[in-house]
């Protein structure tokens, strides 16, 4: 038993150097909202998207057009907010190094 105890210590004292560093952090609260607006412009994308095919079906290129531009739009706003939430820094934390 003694020496199942010494074989841990030992490995957990040879991995010591692998654990340099260790940080911990909570999330941001902020990310949660962001990540929610993305998934809304994403589906206002969609949904625009699917306006735009509509529209060119009946002939209404003009609007389709216009669709489409709101399409891209709400994309571009979902991979912004989706940047925002990825980039957000974490709030508080401990930071242990070597």
């Amino acid at each position: 038993m003694r020496s199942t105890y010494a074989i841990a210590f030992a490995a957990i004292l040879a991995a010591a150097p692998a654990m340099g560093q260790v940080i911990v952090q909570t999330p941001n609260p902020d990310a949660a909202a962001q990540e929610q607006r993305a998934r809304q412009d994403r589906a206002d994308a969609h949904m625009a998207r699917d306006e735009a095919q509509r529209r060119a079906e009946v002939g209404d290129y003009r609007g389709a057009a216009e669709a489409d531009r709101d399409a891209h739009r709400d994309w571009h706003d979902a991979k912004r907010s989706e940047h925002r939430a990825e980039d957000a820094p974490a709030v508080g934390g401990v930071i242990i190094s070597r």
